[in-house]
Parts: C-alpha cells; sequence; structure tokens
C-alpha cells in the first residue's frame, strides 16, 4: 500500500511537472539551487563576503552615470552564452524606423519597410491624440482664469 502511495505521488509531480513549459522549469531549478545555496550560508555577512560583494557589483542602480554601460555590457555577454558562441538570440528588424502602434510592438526582423495597411491604425492613434488634446485644452481653458 505504501508502494503504490509513491508511485501515485511520483505520478501526479511527473505531472506537475510536464504541464511547466522549459523555461518554467529552468528558473524553479534555479530558484531552488539558490534556496540551497542560500541555506548554507551563515545569517551573519561580513565585509569579506566575495558572495554578497558580487550580488551588489552586479546591481545596476539607475542614478549610475555608467548604467548604459554596464547594461550594454551585461546584453553582450549574455547573447554571447556561457561558452563564448553567439546563442540563439532573436534577430531584430535594422531598417527605418517604423510607424508607432497602440500596442507599442517593434516590426518583425523580416519587415521589408512597406507600410500595408489600411489606415485604420493611424486612424486610432489620431483619435486618441486628439481626445487627449482635447481633454488638456479644455482643462487650460476652464483654468485659465485661475
Amino acid at each position: 500500500e505504501a508502494e503504490l502511495a509513491r508511485l501515485e505521488r511520483e505520478r501526479e509531480e511527473r505531472q506537475v511537472r510536464s504541464n511547466k513549459g522549459a523555461r518554467q522549469r529552468d528558473l524553479e531549478d534555479l530558484e531552488a539551487a539558490e534556496l540551497a545555496a542560500a541555506s548554507s550560508m551563515t545569517v551573519a555577512r561580513g565585509i569579506d563576503d566575495r558572495h554578497l560583494e558580487a550580488l551588489r557589483m552586479a546591481e545596476i542602480r539607475p542614478d549610475d552615470p555608467m548604467a548604459a554601460h554596464a547594461l550594454k555590457k551585461r546584453e553582450e555577454e549574455s547573447a554571447a552564452g556561457t561558452d563564448g558562441a553567439p546563442s540563439a538570440a532573436r534577430p531584430t528588424y535594422k531598417g527605418p524606423q517604423a510607424k508607432p502602434n497602440r500596442y507599442g510592438l517593434r516590426p518583425g526582423y523580416r519587415w521589408d519597410g512597406i507600410e500595408r495597411g489600411n489606415g485604420f491604425e493611424d486612424r486610432v492613434l489620431e483619435k486618441l491624440h486628439s481626445k487627449g488634446h482635447k481633454r488638456e485644452e479644455a482643462y487650460r481653458w476652464s483654468s485659465a482664469d485661475m
């Protein structure tokens, strides 16, 4: 009976694990590894703690003048992968600037730069912009005499 219960638990664990994507499983494994590493650390951390110092140095702060450089460097390192070979990063569109859309989506890397729409997106954006402009203009008129 205990064997049957163990097999049932293992089957349920496999089912739960197979319902997740590869990325989620990797993140879960990474989090479990971090927790295991944290359990072996001491509660009191001193100045000479190398792991804590590495975490502090890797943090990119918003007021840092070298933040843009550090971000660029981090992106290059992640694009290079662990073995130095380029990873399977998605290509991006490198043509002229595309017109904005209501969702803020960038064009695909195979886009040839030709606008093939019927103008609907332009009308929607124009309506949104004019609505905001009218609201701002009405506010200015109502508060002009203050």
